[in-house]
């Protein structure tokens, strides 16, 4: 079992069995340095930011998605079916915030392994792969259909209903002791190509980049390749490859030298460390401000999608309708940017 796995099932199954005794008391706000959990804020779900009129625990749809919209997910589920819940923060690890459900243990523990045997945890890939094989039912996914999932989709005479329901950005980030604060799309596009190769071609030191790059069809290296490098042919260094979202923190946080790509609202809501620091493109920084007015030149879409032969009347279409109709303030809660802003 990995870390993250780990760390998904003391939240989603340990904690709560944990803390059925425990008064708000005696966790809210326990500041510890030394405390394995840092609690976070406790969120009451008597006025819910999302409604599916007839939505229970027994007909609640199978959802899947990409690493960094489970905590939208969550939240959306919490609201969905009336569990409070809280943001906690592991300390003394990379991870940041994540969502615990059920706080006040509304449900029996078998209900609630149940339910979460209905939120599975996959990534961007594999979410489109389930959505288009039949697995899932509905995703939340930091892109579109990839290139090569379109294709998958259309051997199996599938397609798919997809949209955006927040904003994000592609940012980059460096080591915090490295001076860059800023690149030029040029710049970055150099660097990923090979044409540069050292830290004191573009106002740093004299030092060769490590430039990390992600898995194929994550999330963000689609990103990567269609957005940024725009047709261009990225390095092929089999070494500088990272495997998961958590990947390039590591990496940085490890390499004075180095520079990574990753989702703003991941840097931001989930890692929220020192361990990297993000670096403006084009002279303008990365933040909820710039993605909002729109001058952040990499700002992303955060999509929620369905098999198009989906049952109109089924829980999860008519979840679908729900986060596409009315779904900015549950949007808005979990931290992302609703698309009306």
């Amino acid at each position: 079992m990995s870390l993250k796995d780990f760390f998904r099932l003391f939240v989603w199954v340990i904690l709560p069995v944990c803390m059925a005794g425990c008064s708000d008391e005696e966790h809210i706000g326990n500041e510890d340095e030394n405390a394995v959990v840092i609690w976070g804020d406790y969120v009451s779900v008597e006025n819910p930011t999302i409604i599916v009129e007839g939505m229970t625990k027994e007909n609640f749809p199978i959802i899947d998605g990409s690493d960094f919209t489970e905590p939208l997910r969550d939240i959306i589920t919490c609201n969905l079916l009336g569990l409070n819940y809280q943001w906690l923060k592991f300390q003394d690890t990379i991870w940041g915030w994540v969502v615990l459900w059920d706080y006040e243990n509304k449900m029996s523990h078998d209900d609630f392994l149940n339910l979460a045997r209905k939120m599975l945890r996959s990534n961007t890939h594999q979410a489109f792969v389930n959505l288009i094989d039949h697995t899932v039912e509905l995703i939340i996914t930091a892109r579109e259909i990839s290139r090569d999932e379109a294709v998958y989709a259309q051997e199996r005479g599938v397609t798919l209903l997809q949209t955006p329901i927040a904003k994000d950005a592609f940012i980059f980030m460096v080591h915090p002791e490295n001076p860059i604060n800023s690149l030029t799309i040029a710049q970055i596009q150099g660097i990923y190509t090979g044409k540069i190769r050292n830290w004191s071609e573009v106002g740093g030191n004299e030092a060769t980049i490590s430039p990390y790059i992600r898995n194929a069809n994550s999330g963000s290296q689609e990103k990567m390749e269609t957005m940024v490098m725009e047709g261009l042919e990225m390095i092929d260094w089999p070494e500088m490859v990272g495997g998961g979202m958590i990947s390039p923190y590591y990496m940085i946080e490890n390499d004075k030298n180095g520079i990574a790509y990753t989702p703003f609202y991941y840097f931001d809501t989930i890692i929220d460390d020192d361990g990297t620091k993000s670096i403006a493109v084009n002279g303008i920084a990365p933040s909820k401000e710039t993605i909002i007015d729109g001058t952040y030149p990499y700002i992303t879409e955060v999509y929620v999608a369905v098999r198009s032969d989906i049952d109109r009347n089924s829980m999860a279409y008519k979840l679908y309708e729900a986060l596409v109709n009315s779904g900015s303030a549950v949007v808005e809660e979990s931290g992302y940017v609703p698309m009306d802003r």
